[in-house]
């Protein structure tokens, strides 16, 4: 199969893949990174991280799914992929909103599900330890959140963004600022999935 039959394959479902494998990778690579190994103590504190912050973020997610419709409906953006938007004039496909809605739950999940391997790397670093010490990152408390689990969604909502303005198929330009600005929007309620879960979190006092 020749790369430009292969690219045509990969790109309608570039979202998908892409976050599954960053989802992948950041639950079974960090942890075992962070902990000294592979180890079964590791993977059952990273589930168990997980099933708290995946549990938390399900509200918000709910959330974004569903008040997201509009940027569906206006054709600004959609989480599914873009060939499911309607056209002009066209009515509102129920199984276009099923999409786009499961889809941006589905993502803030993904992005949530990052974020907490991300407080592993903070809690990690807090303690006097050095997770990555080649990469350099620095720690900010002033900021009131902790960075690492920040970049975590915000890898998510980078990703997700570049892929999905990619499904296009076309030009930046030729989509227009409206496209790009509403897909760099609901990028942005991905990015901040893993504070919600935080702050969901601790208002219920745990």
């Amino acid at each position: 199969m020749s790369l430009s039959r292969f690219v045509g394959r990969f790109r309608p479902y570039s979202v998908p893949i892409c976050l599954f494998t960053a989802v992948v990778a950041a639950v079974l690579v960090v942890p075992a990174l962070v902990l000294g190994g592979p180890t079964g103590r590791t993977y059952a504190l990273t589930v168990a991280v997980l099933i708290v912050a995946i549990s938390s973020v399900l509200p918000y997610a709910a959330a974004v799914g569903v008040l997201t419709v509009p940027f569906f409906y206006t054709g600004l953006g959609s989480y599914a992929a873009p060939s499911v938007l309607p056209a002009d004039g066209e009515p509102l496909a129920l199984t276009g909103v099923l999409r786009h809605v499961v889809a941006g739950i589905s993502y803030v999940v993904a992005a949530t599900a990052v974020g907490a391997v991300g407080i592993g790397l903070d809690f990690a670093a807090s303690s006097g330890s050095k997770p990555f010490p080649a990469v350099g990152f620095r720690q900010f408390p002033s900021l009131g959140f902790p960075p690492f689990m920040l970049l975590g969604g915000v890898v998510i909502a980078g990703v997700y963004a570049i892929a999905q303005l990619w499904r296009y198929e076309k030009p930046i330009r030729e989509l227009g600022w409206k496209t790009v600005s509403g897909t760099v929007v609901l990028g942005a309620f991905l990015a901040v999935s893993p504070i919600v879960a935080l702050w969901i979190f601790g208002s219920y006092g745990f």
